[in-house]
């Protein structure tokens, strides 16, 4: 907010005038911060005299451009401040929808703090407030698109979206019709956007047929006709770069403002402000700063795809035009924007650029630290890459399946965490790089990750020290130290060529503080006399929530206060002792801040960040009690209910509109509440940091509970801390860019606040330097500890287990055999990748020689080892130790499998036992899962260090509880079979509460076999692998067990579609079993399912909207891009499923969803009856065309349709 409400700021905006005419700067100020702080009441009233002021300076800044007393600078002032109040006084009452407002925590029995005036009533003409609203938003929405705030503009839209008529007759909202298709084009939401063009466009074609006239200009409906062919024609030269568009925009925008379209003031302001915004359009179109030569399907890959990019914002505009981040070469750049920049979206323009290119530049990796982030990019570019008729990989576990079917599948983009990508260089680092071009690294600030940064790290050293090293890009918006980084990542260029940073953001931030807070009123009884008792009395103190806001840095905080929420009980020694309070009395902290996630998801969802996974349930409960019923979370209340069990806690929780996130929930319950949220399905959600760092969720306000790194020395050994980069990436989640206009982040106190807490959100620069993770206090220390043991025997290397000294061994012991297997003209340093570390380029040089002292040692070791065995010990991943163990392990399992008589080819004909087999064969799942439980693996795995706290059950919720005794291998046969997880729970935990039964079920999969069993059993099967193909046997375990280990499914058919970004286990269970039981090969599992259509997978699997839209994306048939070929050639023709007599000669028919739940199948319509169903496999390819906007012309003639542009757009 600082940036409106700056006192120069407002000066400037202003300007000179007559005292007492308007209001001073510092009275601006306060009368907008006012309002600011009410709204958190969702009750408040934008003054006549701020609205009027508002609109002064709306009429400065639309004064033609030159004129003296307004020059550029004070236009785009008078812009952003009024554009500020506008959309402020969108939500002012008198300007809504006559609806009851919910009733506020705020507004219950209170302090005098809390009083408030009321405002005015509303009026009670809704044709007024509807017209008011329209201006209200296009005067916000302009105002923020001349002020280069173009994210607030759309946000404004989707307060006014229903307010546009499009299912009555234009002369029912003729006086707001121009105002409404400005608005429209203002959002630049393609799909609104071109539904509502379509529909007014058609009808004014239908007067204009009635009437018996070629135009309508010199009617009273010519000003409103003109506009929206405007905007027609504006979004033709935003989506496909139609020069003669832009031209014909504005000769009918000219024809409005010079009164040749007959007069209509709203009409005229709406023209004439278009007109001036032309040249900003064109700046920021995406084909305009496109690279010269980039081919058209580039553009349309964003412009056409979901969510569409029709303009670029001001740093976007600024990396494409300065920074060459598209130049293939430009082979290091570091990008770092605050977020809701942009950022995740100047990743795509650099992938897709790089792809776009027909000059073989190789694929492309993202790389991304948090699964989450990764699944969203994996979502967002689906809809690139089908236009530019690329490939997405799919998602594969992290660590590999040697052989299985599709872990070689060549795809363009690979999207993947750091782990699977050391997981594949560690297998075949050649194998896994070549072809790669590009690999672009978000987050990148997770280097300095304590436990997860020195992979991440350890990556980029490597890949640098590649003979011909792929160009590397790296985005984060939470770097301090671009020089030192630029100079790491190309010590030959200088920072500003490799650097791109700029402080460009566009939701405006208001910041608070949430602390407890004592009433008066303090009830004080005497405790039942005990022995030695020392505390004698019990005070119970009312407790209330106080909320301090402070909207720009130049002001004083407000503070606000709820009524009494619960009782703080304390049991005293002498009156006033507050030293011990009765927990089971008392009210928690986190129950009160839970009181302000209810309060302010009135305005808008809300994302609470907590300390621990129990935190994140525990805060959900306490927010869903105070929260009614919320039918439009029904849906995923169901699924959950189905995935976990109807007693999980989630599910009652999300039935009140609240749910929770946690790495140890199922992946397909994340997926859902994650896609939950971004439908506006739900109010609140509380997770770990997990679901805050690059994640682009649209949530109002953010509530940061967790401790903040203040910089101060921590108060015990161990405490955790968000630390600067964690807490500004939460931050940047408040008012996602295009969904809000502005975002609201509190900090909680468990004390009374103090004004330096405010800074706290604000991290300055020198607190965001990344620093490698080899030079925090615990891996010194684990390197202090490994020094000492090498100081006592001779192979520490191998005894060195599960901190930062064994993870750097593993490292060194990779990068020897990795870069002396990569084919090379002439060898290199064998510890190249370990001097390219950042760490030593910052460390002193003391601590730069003791790590490289330790990788000499590892040097040692790995050259006195036997060159295959260093060879199998670099592939597991574990710790070298671990590795070892692991491989005599494999070597004790294969001597058992060899004396199965299968297992060895016939000696007296091994030529013939060769030709005759082309390939060994596989056990099946089952068996190879009995002869592992035979010999006691998994009970081996589990006591290695890596295994940490995985499979670990309690009686109850408490650290002392007695531990319970789960047996492993009935459990996996049961996961693995595909049972629900609350069967699995009462099997596992039989006699349990209900809830915590579930609750120990879900983690311990998350834990166990998700992670920790599906890596060590996969890097087990290939080691045992490995030998029995070294003995010529016939026989191997599965490849893929791991995987299966980690899905909990027994088919391939359900792994392939899992694996392809199925994300229900359910589901792809259902089918595998399916098509196991009627022959269809995993192979042919495509072909199958996309002839069932939608229609079988509802009826034979009873898939969900969520499972449908999977199975559309897996099925999808990989062709040319329909809509490129549309727009190049103006037609584009597809076989149908005839389901009528099919007509010899061509007619006219339309596209459309079928009547059903969405989404539903897409039918050709002749306007009678249903001709043709459009197969499973084109769906979305079709459904791209149809929400493009594009106009286009559809007819059947046997079973092909033809989609045509029409002769005249």
């Amino acid at each position: 907010m600082d940036r409106t409400v700056d006192p120069q700021v407002l000066s400037l905006a202003l300007g000179q005038h007559q005292p007492g005419l308007l209001p001073t700067p510092a009275e601006l100020a306060a009368l907008i911060a006012d309002v600011e702080v009410d709204a958190i009441r969702a009750e408040f009233a934008v003054s006549d005299e701020l609205l009027g002021t508002a609109w002064y300076l709306h009429g400065v800044a639309a004064a033609a451009a030159g004129t003296e007393l307004y020059d550029p600078v004070r236009r785009q002032h008078a812009f952003a401040v009024s554009a500020h109040v506008m959309d402020l006084a969108l939500s002012d009452p008198r300007n809504e929808p006559d609806t009851t407002a919910d009733q506020s925590l705020l507004d219950a029995p209170a302090g005098p703090d809390m009083g408030a005036d009321q405002p005015p009533a509303r009026p009670l003409d809704p044709r007024t407030v509807r017209a008011r609203r329209l201006d209200l938003a296009f005067a916000a929405q302009i105002g923020y698109r001349r002020c280069d705030q173009d994210p607030n503009a759309s946000a404004v839209f989707r307060q006014v979206s229903g307010l546009l008529i499009t299912d009555d007759v234009l002369a029912s909202h003729l006086d707001t019709l121009a105002v409404e298709a400005a608005v429209a084009f203002l959002s630049m939401q393609r799909r609104p956007l071109t539904r509502v063009l379509r529909a007014w466009r058609r009808q004014f074609r239908d007067l204009q047929r009635l009437a018996e006239v070629d135009t309508l200009r010199g009617t009273m409906y010519g000003p409103a006709q003109d506009v929206i062919e405007a905007v027609h024609h504006l979004t033709l030269y935003l989506t496909r770069a139609d020069a003669g568009a832009l031209e014909r925009a504005e000769a009918h925008l000219r024809a409005v403002v010079t009164g040749t379209a007959s007069g209509d003031r709203s009409a005229r302001w709406v023209a004439a402000h278009l007109l001036e915004l032309l040249d900003d359009l064109r700046a920021g179109s995406l084909n305009h700063l496109l690279p010269p030569g980039a081919p058209p399907a580039l553009a349309q890959a964003f412009t056409l795809s979901d969510p569409p990019v029709m303009t670029l914002w001001p740093p976007q505009r600024e990396l494409l035009k300065n920074a060459h981040a598209l130049d293939p070469s430009t082979s290091r750049l570091l990008i770092s924007v605050p977020t809701s920049a942009g950022k995740t979206l100047m990743a795509q323009l650099v992938i897709c650029a790089h792809l776009a290119a027909d000059t073989g530049r190789g694929r492309v990796l993202y790389v991304s630290p948090l699964r989450s982030l990764g699944r969203e990019m994996r979502q967002a570019l689906r809809a690139r890459l089908r236009i530019l008729g690329r490939k997405l990989g799919e998602d594969l576990p992290d660590f590999p399946a040697t052989g299985a079917p599709g872990a070689t599948a060549s795809a363009d983009v690979e999207v993947l965490t750091p782990e699977r990508l050391m997981h594949a260089l560690r297998q075949d680092a050649h194998a896994a790089l070549e072809d790669v071009g590009l690999i672009v690294v978000d987050e990148a600030h997770h280097m300095a990750h304590d436990e997860r940064g020195f992979i991440l790290e350890g990556l980029l050293a490597f890949c640098q020290a590649l003979p011909d090293p792929p160009r590397l890009i790296l985005l984060s918006a939470a770097v301090g130290n671009h020089g030192a980084l630029a100079a790491w990542l190309d010590p030959d260029q200088s920072p500003e060529n490799v650097v791109f940073t700029r402080q460009w953001r566009g939701p405006r931030r208001l910041h608070g503080l949430l602390t407890p807070h004592e009433l008066p009123g303090l009830i004080r009884t005497d405790r039942p006399p005990r022995k030695n008792q020392v505390r004698n009395s019990e005070a119970a103190v009312p407790m209330a929530l106080q909320i301090s806001l402070r909207p720009t840095a130049a002001t004083n905080p407000s503070v606000m206060r709820t009524g009494t929420q619960g009782h703080r009980v304390y049991a005293e020694k002498f009156h006033g002792d507050k030293s011990t309070t009765v927990p089971a009395k008392s009210i928690k902290n986190y129950e009160l801040f839970a009181v302000g996630a209810a309060v302010l998801c009135r305005a808008g969802s809300v994302l609470m960040v907590c300390p621990s996974r129990v935190a994140t349930r525990n805060t959900a409960r306490a927010v869903a009690d105070r929260l009614p019923e919320h039918p439009p979370a029904a849906p995923l209340a169901e699924f959950l209910a189905a995935t976990l069990g109807a007693d999980h806690p989630i599910v009652e929780c999300v039935r009140h509109g609240v749910a929770y996130h946690h790495a140890q929930l199922p992946a397909e319950v994340l997926h859902a509440v994650e896609d939950a949220l971004r439908a506006d399905q739900l109010k609140v959600i509380c997770c770990t940091s997990t679901l805050t760092d690059g994640v682009n969720l649209p949530v109002r306000s953010v509530i940061i509970n967790d401790e903040v790194d203040d910089g101060r020395a921590r108060t015990w050994s161990g405490q955790r801390q968000m630390g600067p980069a964690q807490l500004l990436n939460a931050v940047g989640r408040a008012g996602r860019a295009g969904r809000e206009s502005e975002g609201w982040i509190l900090l909680t106190r468990h004390r009374p606040p103090y004004a330096s807490d405010f800074a706290l959100l604000e991290p300055g620069q020198d607190r965001l330097h990344v620093l490698s993770a080899l030079g925090t206090a615990d891996a010194l220390a684990a390197l202090a500890a490994a020094e000492q043991l090498i100081a006592q025997t001779a192979d520490a290397v191998f005894r060195l287990a599960e901190d930062h000294a064994a993870n750097f061994v593993s490292y060194v012991w990779f990068t020897l055999d990795a870069l002396s297997r990569i084919p090379t003209l002439t060898a290199g340093p064998p510890l190249a990748a370990v001097h390219n570390l950042l760490a030593m380029r910052q460390l002193p040089p003391d601590l730069q020689q003791r790590w490289l002292t330790l990788a000499a040692r590892t040097a040692e070791q790995y050259d006195a080892t036997e060159s295959a065995a260093r060879r199998r010990w670099t592939t597991p991943g574990t710790s070298i130790g671990t590795a070892r163990r692991l491989d005599i392990l494999a070597e004790a399992l294969t001597v058992y499998l060899l004396q199965d008589p299968s297992a060895a080819p016939d000696g007296e004909d091994v030529w013939g036992s060769i030709f005759s087999s082309p390939s060994p064969r596989e056990w099946p799942l089952q068996q190879a899962l009995d002869f592992f439980a035979q010999h006691q693996v998994y009970d081996i795995l589990l006591k290695q260090p890596e295994a940490k706290s995985a499979w670990s059950f309690t009686e109850k919720q408490s650290k002392t509880s007695t531990r319970l005794n789960v047996d492993i291998t009935d459990a996996i046969n049961g996961w693995i079979s595909g049972e629900p997880i609350p069967r699995l729970a009462t099997a596992w935990l039989p006699g349990l509460e209900s809830e915590w039964a579930l609750e120990q079920t879900v983690s311990n999969i998350s834990e166990t076999f998700e992670h920790y069993l599906a890596w060590t059993v996969g890097a087990l099967v290939n080691l045992v692998n490995l030998r029995l193909e070294e003995a010529a046997a016939e026989i191997r375990l599965p490849t893929t067990a791991g995987w299966h280990l980690r899905h909990g499914v027994d088919t391939p058919q359900a792994l392939a579609l899992l694996n392809a970004g199925v994300t229900s286990r359910r589901l792809a269970h259902q089918i595998g079993r399916t098509a196991a039981d009627n022959g269809i090969a995993a192979e042919d599992l495509r072909a199958w399912l996309t002839g069932l259509h939608l229609a079988g997978w509802r009826d034979q699997f009873a898939a969900s909207e969520y499972e449908i839209n999977d199975l559309l994306e897996y099925v999808r048939k990989r062709r040319p891009s329909m809509i490129g070929a549309l727009l190049d050639t103006g037609r584009v023709s597809l076989d149908v499923l005839v389901t009528r007599t099919a007509p010899a000669q061509h007619i006219l028919v339309q596209l459309r969803p079928d009547l059903g739940p969405a989404p539903a199948a897409l039918v050709v319509d002749d306007g009678s009856q249903i001709r043709a169903l459009i197969p499973a496999d084109a769906h979305l390819d079709v459904d791209t065309i149809i929400d493009s906007g594009i106009d286009f012309e559809t007819t059947l003639a046997g079973d092909r349709i033809t989609l045509a542009l029409p002769a005249v757009c």
